[in-house]
C-alpha cells in the first residue's frame, strides 16, 4: 500500500482505507522561580485561602520583580496589593516575590496551593480544590 502524507494528522492511501494518527503536544514547561532562594518567603510552610479554582494568565516582563499573593487576600489577584498587612485580618502568609527570565505569558496560581509557587503547577485539578468552599464569591 503506497502512503503519503497530506498533514501532519492524516495520510491519504491509494487503498480504500486511510491511516488517521494523531500527535500528542508536549507540555509545557513549568518556570521555576529564580528569587526563591533569596526570599525566606519562599520557604513558608502553610498556603493561603483558595481564591479561584483556575489559573490567571498573565503577560509579565522579564528581570522585573513581582509579588503574588499567597495568602488569598488581596484586591489585586493574582498580585499582592497589601492586604496582609492588616493587623485585624490577622494573616500569617507573606507574599512571594519573584522573577521571570523571559517576557511572554505566564499561568499564576489561584487556588494558592501550588507546589511551585507562583506558577501553576495542575493543583487546582484536585478533588478538594474543585469542592473547596472558601473561594471568592
Amino acid at each position: 500500500m503506497l502512503c503519503r502524507i497530506i498533514s501532519s494528522r492524516t495520510t491519504s492511501c491509494s487503498a480504500y482505507k486511510c491511516a488517521t494518527f494523531a500527535t500528542k503536544a508536549s507540555k509545557p514547561e513549568i518556570p521555576k522561580n529564580p528569587l526563591a532562594s533569596v526570599y525566606s518567603a519562599n520557604n513558608q510552610t502553610t498556603n493561603g485561602t483558595v481564591y479561584d479554582r483556575k489559573p490567571f494568565k498573565l503577560t509579565l516582563q522579564a528581570g522585573k520583580t513581582y509579588s503574588w499573593c499567597l495568602c488569598g487576600k488581596s484586591k489585586s489577584q493574582p498580585l499582592c496589593d497589601g492586604t496582609h498587612k492588616d493587623i485585624y485580618l490577622k494573616i500569617s502568609q507573606k507574599p512571594i516575590r519573584f522573577t521571570v527570565e523571559e517576557t511572554k505569558e505566564y499561568w499564576l496560581c489561584n487556588c494558592k496551593q501550588t507546589k511551585n509557587r507562583p506558577f501553576c503547577d495542575g493543583t487546582h485539578k484536585q478533588k478538594q480544590i474543585q469542592e473547596s468552599t472558601t473561594v471568592r464569591v
